[in-house]
């Protein structure tokens, strides 16, 4: 890959982390305790409460998932699949900048088949 190509996917991946602690940063996961809502409105509080959490661990994984290819890019281990050493698709990492995998190896890794670190 080229200098160029490597610092345009940092320049991507910085912005992207960035805008992952925002969002985790707002997320308000508390619940006001201060009025006794009806059974309805608890249901709808607690199934929102639910989302909100799942979202944030999502986030909390990809953020993690995005530092790891930082620490991969400034240790010049960015590109090849972390699985079988080949390299990953220019184009999958253009969309994808913090993936480990090659097409491949993700789709094994999705389906329970590849033993991960």
């Amino acid at each position: 890959m080229s200098k160029l190509n490597l610092k345009d996917i940092k320049q991507r991946l910085i912005e992207e982390r960035e805008l992952l602690i925002q969002k985790l940063n707002d997320n308000d996961l508390s619940i006001d305790d201060s009025e006794t809502p009806d059974p309805v409105d608890l249901a709808v509080r607690n199934y929102s409460k639910n989302v909100m959490l799942a979202v944030s661990e999502n986030e909390s994984r990809q953020l993690a998932m995005i530092d790891q290819a930082l620490r991969r890019l400034e240790d010049d281990e960015y590109g090849p699949c972390q699985n079988c050493g080949e390299a990953i698709n220019p184009k999958r990492l253009a969309a994808i900048p913090w993936a480990r995998f090659c097409l491949n190896c993700q789709e094994l890794q999705e389906r329970g088949q590849l033993d991960e670190e």
